[in-house]
Formats: C-alpha cells, structure tokens, sequence
C-alpha cells in the first residue's frame, strides 16, 4: 500500500469514528459549510475584478515584445484584448490576436487554469460589440476566430455541482455562442415569459448596454416582423412591456412594430402602441426630427392620435348625450382628412386629482393654449383641413365656426386667450382679430330638409376617406360605376338614425327605394 492509499484508509476511518459521534445539530453546520464551501469553489471562476493598470501594462508589453510571459500576462491580456482606442484594441490585430489563442490553447488539458483564460476571453467576447461601426474588417473577423474557439472548447467542460454560473448558463444555452444568440429565447419573450432572459443576463453578469442583451431583446422584435398580422398581433402587447423593460432598444423596437403593424391589413387602432409612440417620440404631426418609421406609419399613428384627441374633448370636456354622441361620431368621419388640431382650455380643464383629464393633456401635448378668461368652463377644440379650420365648442348649444382657408389662414381669440390657429405651434400669438370675421357659423341644429351633420357634410364636401370612414362605421358597401356614379348600400338601413343618412345627403347622395341604396348620379368635384 503506498502513501497515499495509506492516508486514504486513515481519512476513512477517521470520517466513520466522527459520523458515529455526531450530535442533534451538527448536521445544520456541516450543511451551512457545504454551502459556503460551493459558493467558494463557483466564486473562484467569476469574472475577476483586475485593476486596469495592470492589464494596459500586459498589453503594452505583448505589442512591444510580441509575446507573452508567463500565465498572468496571458490572463490579464485576455480580459484586455478589447481594450484601448478603436486602432489600438489587440482584438483589431490579426497577428497578436491569433498568438493569443495558441497561447490559450497550450492550457487546454489544465482544467482550472484554463477556465479562467476562458472566462477572460468571454469577458472580452460579450464586451466588442460586433455592430459598432468603429470596428475594422479584422477585428471582426477575429471576433469570428474568437467566437469559434469559445463554442469548440465549451463542451471541453465538466458541468458538475460546482459548475461557476457563467459556464452552466453557456452550458445550458450554447446557441449564446452561436451567430444569432437570440434564437435560444425567442420564444419565451413572444410569450412574455423573461424567466430565462433574466437568468442569462444574471449567470454571466450582462448589464443593460451589452451588445448580447440587445441581440436578445432584438429577436423577438425582428421575428414578429415577419410574421402574419394576426400572430403579430397576439404578441404585441408582450413586445410593448419588453420595451418598457429595456427602454434603451425602446426607438429601434418601436420603429420595426410601427412598420409592421402599417403593413397590416386591418390598421385598427391599438391604444397601447399608440400611448408608447406617442409617449416616447411625442405628436406625430409636430415632432419630425423624433420620428424614426417610416411615413406610412407615422400617418397612421397621426390618425389615432387625432381620433383619440376628439374622443377625449367630446366625452371628457364636453355637454354632450353620452346615450347618442352625435358630434363625435361625425367628426370622426373626418379624422383622417384632418391635417392639424389645437385645443384653447379653460381652467376646468386642469382639474388636479382628474387622471382621465391629465391623460387627455398629455396625449394632446404641444397642442394646448390656456384660456384666461372668467368663463372657467369653456373649452374649444380647432380643427384643420386642407381647405377648413373648424372650431368647436364643448357644448354643444354653441356654434361651430367654419372658415374657408382659401379666403386666407384665419386667425381669431377667444376672451384673452390668444391662439393663432393657421400656426405650427399654439405658442404663435396674434391679437386684434374678432372670432367672427369671415367664418361661417353653423348651428347643430336640425331642419326638416336636413340635421345638422347634413349641413356640416354639405360645406366640408366628401372625401375619399370620409366615405370609406362612414361605409366602415355603418356597414355599407361603396361601388362606382364606369359612369361615374357612385353607390353606398347600406346592409340594414332600418339600423341608423336619420342623422346618419342626413350626411350622405349633404354630400350630394339621394336614396333609391328600388335598390335600397344611396347614390350620386355622377362623380362631383370634391370640396
């Protein structure tokens, strides 16, 4: 028996004669020192806090030397090999670089000593982001070589009890060494489930900049934009809460859904994009240099937004039936036509404790004037078209201002209010000019020839997207015939009230009992 099989045997012993005489409660301290023993071992192979001095010292040696002496100037310039100015990085240095992996390799076959030059070159792995334009066509290429050498020798590696963290999560997901990392938890964040994204980024210490968690935050958003719109919209909503999770990707992500969902060939407005959006990039219509999507996108979250601005005024600010909102379901016919909307409040509107009325203020930012004057509880609402500005009151008794913008841009107050409608911004003021001149004003008020949505519809004209608005809103079918003529059908006339159909009448359509449709004979110039 030699020396060793002799302590062995003695150690055995020993161990027996000590389990024999064990107490009650002893075994919580060996458990407690287990556990400090484990944490100890994985401790051994974290990321090593090296003073930079030292690894900008192993650099400038293994530049001017060309080559390396010694194990802790190879570990130091593997945590280093990224470090330094965009020419200056070894990681840019084909030849010192590839050194350096042979230099590594030698310890290949000592399992401890190689671990940490492996965990050194992971360090400098995760930390060159390979999207950065700074980085030369070498060094992406020895990213390359590197990432190779990392995925080769990861299955080189005992994953056992006391497996550092880092190397189990490489272990477990070894597609994070792959050329798309994200692919190994797409999945789980279009579920909305980060679980495994939050493990990731804890096991190899990844903060919020990382090149790798953008990749994995990226992924998801990419891949829903090729999906088929009604997948994209199932997983929308877990897109949106990712981006708030990690608002530094927030412009880019935002940027692929806005797209993806202006391909989409039901557009129906969804609130949560829209408050994001709005939220990061503010007004569509006023904040050009934030917006980064595309013009079909922007446009049509312009038209949310204007249409869940005129929501707002005509259900929050103002006097209208709630059981039958006649005045916003006819503007909302318009909301696509509208070019711009202004709001001039009065003091009720900034009522403290109201969330539903400061949400209104935020949506609407940039949009608002103050309004001074005694009558604390008036509140108008300016609309512009691409031939009217519109101003409407919040109640509904008051009369609507039309004004005819090729007479010239009209500017008007209200009490010492001052707001320049035909203006980018309502922080443009202009005084001296009476509400009246030469606008048009219409009452909402009904005749027997025509209601008031008639009348307003006979002076702003029928647009192409006011008609596909009302034949969406109240169930019809639009044709136009070779002559000209123009058709709506309505699937159950009996439905809609009078003040429905009164506004195809101001549009110029009269009803045919024989088809049970409105037509125009022929095709009029539109307003």
């Amino acid at each position: 028996m030699d020396v060793l099989e002799k302590l062995q045997s003695t150690l055995r012993a020993l161990n027996q004669v000590a389990l024999a005489r064990i107490r009650p409660g002893d075994s919580l301290q060996m458990l407690n020192e287990k556990s400090r023993l484990r944490e100890w071992v994985k401790g051994s192979s974290q990321l090593e806090d090296v003073p930079l001095g030292t690894i900008e010292d192993a650099l400038l040696a293994y530049r001017y030397n060309k080559n390396l002496k010694g194990l802790r100037q190879i570990r130091l310039v593997c945590y280093g090999c990224t470090q330094g100015g965009d020419a200056d990085r070894l990681i840019e240095n084909r030849e010192l670089f590839e050194k350096l992996l042979d230099y590594v390799d030698r310890y290949k076959d000592k399992r401890r000593t190689f671990r940490k030059l492996y965990r050194g070159l992971l360090n400098s792995y995760f930390s060159y982001d390979p999207d950065s334009p700074a980085n030369s066509m070498t060094g992406r290429a020895n990213r390359e070589t590197l990432r190779g050498f990392l995925a080769k020798h990861l299955a080189s590696f005992v994953i056992g009890e006391f497996t550092p963290d880092w190397l189990g999560a490489l272990a477990k997901y070894p597609e994070l060494l792959s050329e798309h990392p994200g692919l190994s938890i797409e999945a789980q964040l279009l579920q909305g489930d980060w679980s495994v994204f939050d493990e990731i980024c804890e096991r190899l210490e990844l903060d919020g900049g990382s090149w790798l968690v953008r990749q994995l935050v990226m992924a998801p958003l990419m891949a829903a934009g090729r999906m088929d719109d009604s997948t994209f919209k199932d997983y929308l909503d877990s897109l949106l809460l990712l981006l708030n999770d990690y608002p530094l990707f927030a412009a880019t992500g935002l940027q692929i859904l806005l797209d993806r969902y202006a391909r989409c060939k039901d557009r129906a407005i969804h609130a949560q994009l829209r408050d994001f959006a709005v939220g990061l990039w503010g007004n569509p219509w006023l904040a050009a240099h934030q917006w980064q999507c595309g013009t079909e996108a922007r446009a049509m979250l312009g038209h949310w937004l204007r249409r869940q601005l005129l929501s707002e005024f005509f259900t929050l600010l103002s006097n209208d039936d709630k059981a039958n909102p006649r005045r916003l379901n006819f503007w909302d016919l318009y909301s696509e036509d509208l070019t711009g909307m202004y709001f001039a409040l009065g003091r009720e509107a900034y009522a403290t404790g109201n969330m539903a009325l400061y949400k209104f203020r935020s949506h609407a930012k940039g949009l608002v004037a103050k309004l001074t004057e005694e009558k604390h509880g008036v509140h108008t609402c300016i609309m512009q078209f691409k031939h009217h500005h519109v101003v409407e009151f919040n109640r509904e008794n008051n009369v609507a201002y039309f004004y005819d913008t090729r007479q010239g841009t009209p500017s008007f107050y209200f009490g010492k209010g001052w707001v320049d409608i035909g203006a980018i911004s309502v922080n443009d003021i202009t005084q001296d000019v009476d509400v009246a001149r030469v606008s048009k004003p219409l009452r909402h008020q009904d005749d027997e020839q025509l209601t008031w949505e008639g009348k307003f519809a006979q002076e702003l004209g029928a647009s192409e997207n006011a008609i596909a608005a009302f034949c969406r809103k109240y169930q019809c079918d639009y044709e136009e015939l070779r002559s000209g003529s123009q058709w709506i059908r309505p699937a159950n006339h009996d439905q809609y009230g009078r003040q429905v159909w009164s506004v195809l009448q101001g549009w110029g359509f009269s009803y045919s009992a024989e088809e049970h449709a409105w037509y125009r004979p022929t095709y009029p110039s539109l307003n």
